[in-house]
């Protein structure tokens, strides 16, 4: 078997994020961090499947290869624990911290990314940039952030009913 980079860093990113599970998600808000990681999963699988399709994006190096052209690792695991660790930071603020908590999220999984577009084999972009990059999670960290209020209102608005 030979080790590569790409296989070296996929295990760190899901060591990484199991360990970001265990200590940095309060699961005292267990079902809104549930919501919030499969809204991600649904919302990923759309805007990702048609990313990949339209070749704007290249996962050369992915898991399940025969199956899925898009990373496994990064749409289904790391960008919803990420999605997590935003919306909890976000709980209890205003909207302007939110923008600004999106802002740095994206900025930081951008500056994380360029490097692996340019020297590894894990995303390569085609019809895309980093700056696209940075604006796709920007509205996607929204867009959850939007989702889950949407969903706690819901809790709020329609209580269960004892029958």
């Amino acid at each position: 078997m030979i080790i590569s980079i790409e296989l070296i860093i996929s295990i760190t990113a899901v060591l990484t994020g199991l360990l970001l599970l265990i200590f940095a998600v309060d699961w005292s808000h267990f079902r809104d961090w549930i919501v919030v990681f499969l809204y991600k999963c649904v919302l990923d699988s759309l805007l990702g499947t048609f990313v990949v399709n339209a070749n704007h994006i290249e996962y050369p190096y992915r898991q399940l290869p025969h199956i899925l052209k898009m990373s496994l690792l990064f749409e289904y695991w790391i960008f919803p624990i990420l999605c997590i660790l935003f919306n909890q930071v976000t709980r209890e603020r205003g909207i302007w911290p939110i923008l600004f908590y999106a802002a740095a999220f994206s900025a930081g999984i951008t500056a994380i990314e360029y490097p692996l577009e340019r020297y590894t084999e894990l995303i390569r972009y085609i019809d895309w940039s980093s700056s696209t990059t940075f604006f796709a999670l920007f509205m996607t960290f929204l867009s959850s952030r939007v989702f889950i209020a949407f969903y706690r209102w819901g809790c709020n608005y329609f209580p269960k009913q004892n029958k």
